[in-house]
């Protein structure tokens, strides 16, 4: 059983708020039982607000601080000013196929390409500063375009916007598998593993 947690998680997990007991006890199976992977965008993300990390090695220790640097990162697309080139991977037309039918489904009336957001928001697309709503819909996009493309079985995330029945199911139909929120992810396992 291969687990995508997403950065609501990791944030719960340092915050010890929403469902942080249901993230903590996915993260303490046994690796026999399941294996944790995270999206490495996660350190391209905001962490509270507009706090970013600095580099690739602050989220490393951020990691630690959590009890999640045993697991292996699924590395993103590369984009030049959000993913991390040493931990992210070049695109072909295939991958940018899928990331672009994430978009849409999960951000439909953003723009996909930051210009076009930019163009539509008055915004200087030169400026050296990527928007944080833009940026992080994009962080959102790519943490499902890993699962999906590491073949991952469920996506674990508390964020509503990859629950909504509009959105769901459209996700699954194009590999995600399973959505669950933590709770659900670990009743889920009760089922079918010891725990």
């Amino acid at each position: 059983m291969r687990i995508t947690l997403d950065n609501n998680c990791l944030i719960s997990l340092k915050n010890k708020d929403g469902e942080y007991v249901e993230s903590q006890a996915l993260v303490d199976l046994h690796p026999d039982q399941i294996t944790v992977y995270i999206p490495a965008i996660a350190a391209s993300e905001n962490q509270q607000g507009t706090i970013l990390h600095t580099n690739f090695a602050q989220f490393q220790e951020f990691l630690v601080e959590i009890g999640c640097e045993k697991y292996e990162l699924l590395n993103p697309m590369i984009y030049l000013d959000i993913s991390y080139f040493d931990h992210a991977i070049f695109a072909d037309e295939q991958m940018e196929s899928i990331e672009r039918k994430i978009h849409e489904i999960l951000f439909p009336n953003t723009p996909f390409l930051y210009a076009e957001y930019c163009k539509c928001f008055g915004l200087d697309p030169n400026n050296g500063v990527i928007d944080r709503k833009w940026r992080r819909a994009k962080c959102d996009v790519q943490a499902m375009w890993c699962h999906i493309h590491y073949n991952n079985d469920i996506f674990v995330t508390q964020d509503n916007n990859f629950h909504k029945t509009t959105k769901k199911g459209k996700l699954v139909a194009l590999g995600a598998r399973e959505i669950l929120r933590p709770r659900e992810c670990l009743s889920k396992l009760k089922g079918v593993i010891k725990i």
